[in-house]
């Protein structure tokens, strides 16, 4: 699982619900938008699926710029970890 926090830059000149659109996306969390800014979390399964869900966010009416401020790797796990005591 891969974990991504986002900055948009809001196009002040185009009235429209750019926090509303992207909050229906399944693979986002839309934060509070503070001025021209609103924070984004992306979980996505993989690399291209995060840059995917991206480029989706950069061709939204009213979304000026995306900059990436976070990204954690999570690795899959195999095995149950073993939570008991040795």
């Amino acid at each position: 699982m891969t974990t991504v926090g986002l900055l948009i830059s809001l196009d002040t000149s185009v009235s429209c619900g750019v926090a509303q659109q992207l909050a229906a996306h399944p693979a986002l969390t839309v934060g509070e938008a503070s001025d021209r800014w609103l924070p984004v979390a992306v979980e996505a399964e993989s690399d291209v699926e995060c840059r995917e869900v991206h480029d989706w966010i950069a061709a939204q009416p009213g979304v000026a710029y995306v900059d990436v401020v976070h990204v954690s790797f999570e690795p899959e796990m195999t095995e149950t970890p073993d939570l008991l005591p040795a």
